[in-house]
Order: structure tokens, then sequence, then C-alpha cells
């Protein structure tokens, strides 16, 4: 976990940036990997606590450039910088809705002419001319005098990365309008907690949830680019599902006494659930999500797997049903990335569900973003946590949580419950909060990572689509994409 920077004078943060950048040099020399380039991609370093030097400095440099960046730009013209941001919006909107880097070729150059002809649609030469040259001004595309246009290492992730490319769509043709929409569905509905009365919805002018329009017939192609751009946010960084297999939690402290059941609640296809299968040949598991999702699960399940991991049909809005333990055997409820989906109100009822049939030797394990006081982790790191606490809101109402915010939740039902540790992994975003009935303390290993007992930063949804009736209408929970989330 990369720590916020103090440095904050011209010279000091010029030091801090230099440092940064002679150890990420070493690490690179070291691994014989290629420096960073604006015409290649990054330096395929896997994130993992092995190449935590990396990551810090790297970290470091950023949160030092963009310090550095404001700094000698001053208070005025941050400002001023900051109001046309919106214009970047505007200009990746028409690269991703018209989808110019696909009329680029990967290897030479083109014309603006030749890319309007191509895509059509009343789309002329001087739009596409100004927005790829103001594309490029941020550093996607690079432009040649006399009208030609040639890929860079970032445009051409668009033709090369489809996954990316999905994520960079719906966050054009989506987001963007529904961010814009906050103000006027407070003006609508006040704060509201219902995921229907989202800026979503107003930006499209319908009270409807994001995920029962994306259920909807002609809905279907964004519900599919919103399982590939999960795939492309989560594969291999900060959100994979890996960091908490592989380290996030002592999954291996279950293994001890009478044996444990692990119910992941929501969990997709069971992804999850069968990579700790693999890891933990004492462990049971099962998975719960809609009928067609476990469906999907089940069949695709290892045949080694399946005497351990079992598929239940369930909506996590209904208490648990029963499950068959033998003796003291423990049960640990493990939920990824739901409750940042749902606004209080909603979060609030799905732990019931979970407290209400909790014994003293069971307990519930939420994969989820906890958000850090201010100051404690780097801007950067900071940054996209609340940009992902953001989405959450305009998308569906949902929120991503302070460490107070989930005790407040696990304070507010019945039986009462109390969080026992937050395990961090040292290179995720997401923590593993584990939480018991109050006066119990089964929790294990250390409280997050060295020390540190808030998580960070979350993302997104996975695909899946719970559907769950409430109060009328229809919301959904979307987890885990073939493997990835």
């Amino acid at each position: 976990m990369a720590t916020r920077i103090e440095a904050n004078g011209l010279f000091e943060l010029t030091a801090e940036l230099v440092s940064a950048a002679s150890r990420l040099d070493k690490f690179l020399s070291q691994k014989s990997l290629p420096q960073p380039s604006f015409d290649a991609p990054a330096p395929a370093v896997a994130l993992n606590t092995a190449n935590k030097s990396y990551y810090d400095a790297r970290s470091t440099i950023v949160e030092a450039a963009e310090q550095l960046i404001r700094l000698v730009r001053g208070p005025r013209d941050t400002l001023l910088a900051l109001s046309f941001e919106h214009c970047a919006s505007a200009s990746m909107q028409v690269v991703l809705k018209y989808k110019l880097a696909s009329h680029v070729p990967l290897h030479g150059s083109t014309t603006y002419a030749k890319i309007a002809e191509a895509v059509g649609n009343g789309v002329t030469t001087p739009l596409v001319e100004r927005t790829i040259q103001h594309a490029a001004s941020f550093g996607l595309f690079e432009t040649i005098p006399g009208g030609y246009v040639t890929h860079n290492a970032a445009s051409s992730l668009l033709i090369t990365d489809p996954d990316l490319e999905a994520w960079m769509y719906l966050s054009a043709t989506i987001a963007y309008p529904a961010g814009a929409a906050i103000p006027k569905a407070v003006e609508q509905y006040g704060v509201s907690m219902e995921a229907d009365e989202a800026a979503y919805g107003v930006s499209i002018n319908r009270k409807i949830a994001q995920f029962q329009r994306f259920r909807e017939p002609d809905g279907l192609k964004d519900h599919e680019m919103f399982a590939r751009a999960m795939r492309g946010i989560a594969a291999g960084g900060a959100y994979d599902f890996r960091h908490a297999v592989d380290g996030g939690y002592p999954w291996h402290l279950l293994t001890n006494g009478p044996g444990h059941l692990v119910v992941d609640v929501g969990g997709g296809p069971g992804h999850v659930a069968m990579a700790l299968a693999e890891k933990y040949p004492s462990l049971r598991f099962e998975v719960q999500d809609l009928p067609e999702t476990v469906q999907v699960g089940a069949k695709n399940c290892p045949d080694q797997l399946k005497k351990r991991v079992a598929f239940r049909a369930h909506d996590f809005m209904t208490p648990q049903p029963a499950h068959e333990v033998n003796g003291e055997e423990g049960i640990a409820y493990f939920a990824r990335f739901i409750l940042h989906d749902w606004s209080d109100k909603y979060a609030t009822k799905i732990v019931q569900q979970l407290a209400v049939g909790l014994r003293p030797q069971d307990r519930i394990i939420l994969n989820e973003v906890v958000v850090p006081e201010g100051g404690v982790e780097g801007r950067e790191t900071e940054r996209r946590m609340h940009d992902r606490d953001l989405l959450m809101l305009m998308n569906l109402n949902g929120r991503e949580r302070t460490q107070s915010a989930f005790e407040a939740i696990f304070a507010s039902v019945t039986p009462k419950l109390k969080l026992q540790k937050v395990h961090r992994p040292e290179q995720g975003e997401l923590s593993l909060i584990e939480v018991t009935l109050d006066g119990n303390d089964l929790s294990t290993g250390q409280n997050g990572t060295n020390g540190h007992s808030n998580g960070v930063n979350g993302h997104t949804n996975g695909v899946n689509g719970h559907t769950n009736g409430v109060n009328g209408h229809v919301d959904g929970h979307v987890n885990g994409v073939n493997g990835v989330h």
C-alpha cells in the first residue's frame, strides 16, 4: 500500500520524483524489463508482493508529478484546468461512440477524411479532425501535419484489448452522462436510497435501475459489454479476485478444528470458490446466485471439485437457507463486491439476512473496498476510491464505505454484529472484512497488512445480474465475469 508523500516544496517534490524514478529504473534493469515508453505497452510487471518496490515507486512518481504540476500552476490555473476536464469526456464520447480508433491502422497512418468516410452516420471530416486532435493533446493518438493520424501505445489498446475498450465505451456512453445528471437526480428525488432513482435513470429520462435496464431486450448489448468491461479493469490488477485467494485472508486457519463450509453469496459462476477449493482441499463450498448463473457454474465446475463445491439458487435479499454442517463445523459467508452496489437501506437488509442465522462459530467475510480516512493513502489511490464511490452513486445509488460506515451497518442489524478485523492484501485494493456475532471473537490473522486496518477501493460490479425485487422495482447485483472478478 503506497503511503502519501509529505513533500510539498518545489525541490522536495522534485527530489521525491527523481528518487522514485531511480528505484523504478533499478527494478526494471534488474528484471531486464524495458523502460516506460509512450510507444509501447507498460512493462509487464505482475501486481504481487514480490514486485512491491516497482509499484511503490510508480505510485510515488505519479503523486509527486501531479503535486508538482499543481504547485507550479498555482491554485487559480489548477481550478481553470479542472474546469476543462469535461472536454476530455466529450472527445472520448465521440472516439468511443463512433469507434474512431478502429479506423486507424495499427501500423502506418490514415487521414481524417478516410476515417470520416469509414464511420459514415453523418460524421464529417472536420468533426473527426477536431476530436482526434483534442484526444491527441491528452495522449490518445498521434497527429501528423498534413491531416494524418497514427496510433500510439494508448490508442492502440482500444483495438488490441477489447475488454478495456468495452470499459472505455461504457464510461463514455453511460457513466459520463450519468455523472452529469447527479444534480438533476438530487433535485428530482432528493438523496435517494433507491436504485431506480439514481442519476443513471435520470440521464435516460426513465425511472429504472441500471441492471434492470441492462436486462431489457434492447439493453442486452450493454449488459454483454459490461461483462467484458469488468474483465478489462480487473484482470491482473488491484481488483483481481486472486488477491482474496492468495494472501488477502488467512483461509488456511479455517481448516483447523471441525472444519468449515464457505458459502459464496452472490458468487457468480463460482470462480472464487473453485480457486479456493483448489488451494484448500479440506474446505467445502456452496455458491449462491441466480438460477441461470449457478447452472452455468455447476456445468463448468471441474470434476475433481464437484464433491466439495455445490451450487444453489438463492436471492440474497432473503434469509439464508438451511445448511448441512457437521457438529461444530463453522460456516463462513463470503460476499464479494455485493454491498457496494446498494444504498445503506438495502446493504443493511442483505447483512440482516446473514445475521439472523449466524451461530457463534460462524463468520461473515466481505470482500469490499474500505475507504480510509483522508491523508492515509497516496493521493492517486484515494482519488481512485472516490472515483468509484461516485460511480456507484451515479449508477445505482450505491456507495463505497469507510470502516465506520460498515460498523454502523453491523450495529444496526439483529442480532448485532461486530467487525473483528480488516485484512488488506499487500497489492490489492479490496479488503476482506471479518465479522462475527457481537461478543464473539473468531478473528484470524493480523489486522490488515502491516498493521493497517483500512482497505482501499474498489470498483465496480461484475456481471451475472442478481435480480431482486425491491419495492416494486428490480435492482441488479452483477458479480464475477468468466472467472475474473
